[in-house]
């Protein structure tokens, strides 16, 4: 199956995606970061207010201190005045020293008790006082301790709380909004998305059709190429023969015609290999084959048709057990193989051997010649496709032989896998299961 064009062919989901993500980070980004200024900012605020109305009954308090009936009553004037005011409480320092004497607050019953906090301690050694934010009962508070100084003298401690109850379901409401908004525009954004991804798989689709035509005009060219030189061959000896030759000639002239007939045959038989495949019609019939006996004959073969190129042809025989495959399929696939490795070795050696890797065994065809780059070999099995080069211009070939090979191997349960490098040489190498896996 054809991979799909990469994703820089389709810039337009790309770009889609990247909107999507753009616009509704932006969105999400801006509400969130507005929310927590405001959040800040409306702290500050009621933070302020309270030191100021601290600051007002501070100046107030020195008065009031004298008079507890007075004092609580101001305080729960002041309390029941403002909602936001959660407590406000008066101390004195307790007799012993040990802590401070709650005399007035926005809850009576707290009068009389006496609190020893921190921060108490510290209000009642800073004159500045002090503030901090609290998380009580599932609420935020801001809450202020001061000094009252009466004649210059430490009198009591005034301690206010204010919640921020309000303020935080105003933001969550505000929250509420910010993903709401963003969800109703995400929408629209997702709709546009869907828009180009069903026009981007129009596009993958033309896209695959122009490759399919190309691989058409492609196997055309070659099929009319593959087709046209054997037959002008074919024909110019027989114009030989007809004009008269002797004998020895005449044999030769028939030989020719044989070799040019049986690469014509090969043609076919390739073109029906592969509608097969892809139909599923092609027979395979694994069963318990003696791979040894297979390599030894195509070995003596091979080994005479490389010595009549000039090359050595080198076999290592070992007692290579039984696999399960097609035994006439895995006969094709190996003379593929060692065709292409001595057709594309001009000069060197060619190499045939089988070794048992755990339950498989792997043949391996290795040869001294041209080579292939890293980036042809990632497209070497693909249908039709030959490696381009300098080298291998005058060298015929239909581009079919791997894929078959492969595709049948892989049928058979096993694999064909390559390794190359330019200039130096390649591997081939056959898995095949073996016949008696433990």
């Amino acid at each position: 199956m054809k991979r799909l064009p990469s994703l820089r062919k389709h810039s337009v989901v790309a770009y889609a995606v990247l909107l999507v993500v753009a616009v509704t980070a932006a969105i999400f980004w801006n509400s969130y970061y507005s929310l927590r200024r405001f959040e800040s900012s409306t702290d500050a605020l009621l933070l302020s207010k309270a030191r100021l109305a601290e600051e007002v009954f501070g100046t107030l308090s020195s008065d009031y201190l004298a008079s507890p009936e007075r004092l609580q009553a101001k305080v729960g004037e002041l309390g029941s005045g403002e909602r936001d005011v959660a407590a406000i409480v008066v101390f004195r320092r307790a007799e012993d020293g040990e802590g401070f004497r709650v005399v007035a607050s926005t809850d009576p019953e707290d009068v009389g008790s006496v609190r020893s906090e921190l921060p108490f301690m510290l209000a009642w050694e800073e004159e500045a006082g002090s503030a901090f934010l609290t998380n009580d009962a599932g609420g935020r508070y801001w809450n202020i301790v001061k000094r009252i100084d009466a004649d210059s003298e430490k009198a009591g401690l005034v301690f206010f709380r204010f919640s921020l109850a309000e303020n935080d379901a105003y933001v969550r409401s505000a929250v509420n909004r910010v993903y709401g908004v963003t969800f109703v525009t995400l929408i629209p954004v997702l709709l546009l998305l869907l828009h180009h991804l069903r026009f981007s798989r129009y596009a993958i689709r033309a896209l695959e059709l122009e490759e399919v035509d190309r691989m058409k005009d492609d196997f055309i060219s070659m099929a009319s190429h593959e087709l046209r030189s054997p037959m002008t061959v074919i024909r110019g000896y027989v114009d030989l023969l007809t004009s008269g030759c002797t004998p020895e000639e005449a044999r030769e002239y028939i030989g020719k015609i044989e070799a040019t007939t049986e690469r014509l045959s090969q043609l076919v038989d390739d073109l029906l290999d592969v509608s097969r495949l892809e139909q599923g019609r092609l027979p395979i019939d694994p069963i318990r084959t003696d791979l040894g006996g297979i390599l030894e004959a195509l070995a003596d073969d091979y080994g005479i048709i490389a010595k009549e190129k000039g090359l050595v042809f080198g076999y290592g025989r070992s007692d290579t057990p039984p696999v399960l495959a097609d035994p006439e399929r895995v006969k094709q696939i190996l003379v593929n193989l060692l065709s292409n490795a001595v057709k594309y070795t001009p000069e060197g050696s060619v190499t045939l051997s089988a070794k048992e890797d755990g339950d498989r065994v792997v043949v391996t065809v290795a040869d001294t010649g041209l080579g292939i780059s890293a980036e042809s070999l990632r497209d070497l099995f693909a249908k039709f496709y030959r490696v381009r080069t300098e080298g291998t211009a005058e060298i015929s070939g239909t581009g079919l032989g791997l894929w078959i090979s492969r595709e049948i191997a892989r049928r058979m349960g096993g694999d064909i896998e390559a390794e190359s490098i330019e200039g130096v040489g390649s591997h081939f190498s056959l898995s095949l299961p073996k016949a008696d896996r433990t």
